[in-house]
């Protein structure tokens, strides 16, 4: 089959098309979720990793990041590799969202004043019942303008850093902003 001219161009422009295409989806799921998702606030603990190829940013950390295996509910899933965990919030005096409970699989019956989120761990089939498990929310990093990461990193060791979350329905969870004693450092654009 010889391709003609107008062929080539119309099979480009349609490559075209499909990669904007998804280009756009990726950005709009980022989007809606800032655009639609309830607000929460994290405090941040310190860590402090280092890796000069990709720019300034920050890691985070927070408390809902290590979660005993004692207080998850349901069956962990027997499947090895990456799996689900569903974790509650509750809004605290402070206006931090802190552990309220969590689960294997979602939760269906929350509150109005309750928020979930859903985070990451690798299963293991090895780890003891009274395990701490790492769970990962996909909130663990920040990048901010070059020259202002370890500003924050020394303000996140004095415990001054909180995140605010836009968490989805669905629990998927973006950073919106950092602040610091209330004020906004930086926000994060919708686009």
């Amino acid at each position: 089959m010889m391709f003609t001219g107008k062929r080539i161009i119309w099979l480009g422009i349609i490559v075209a098309l499909l990669q904007s295409g998804a280009l756009y989806a990726m950005v709009e799921q980022r989007a809606s979720i800032l655009r639609g998702g309830k607000d929460i606030i994290l405090l941040s603990e310190p860590i402090d990793p280092r890796d000069f190829l990709r720019g300034d940013y920050v890691t985070l950390s927070y408390d809902i990041s290590s979660i005993s295996a004692d207080k998850i509910s349901g069956s962990r899933p027997e499947v090895s590799g990456l799996i689900d965990v569903y974790v509650t919030l509750v809004k605290g005096s402070d206006d931090r969202w802190s552990f309220a409970s969590a689960s294997w699989e979602a939760r269906s019956d929350l509150k109005p004043e309750e928020v979930q989120i859903r985070g990451r761990m690798m299963n293991y089939g090895y780890l003891a019942p009274d395990s701490t498990y790492r769970v990962n929310y996909g909130i663990e990093r920040y990048y901010v303008p070059e020259g202002q990461g370890i500003a924050i990193e020394e303000q996140q060791r004095e415990r001054k850093i909180d995140v605010v979350v836009a968490v989805s329905d669905e629990g998927e969870a973006q950073i919106r902003a950092l602040r610091s004693d209330g004020s906004v450092l930086y926000e994060e654009p919708l686009y």
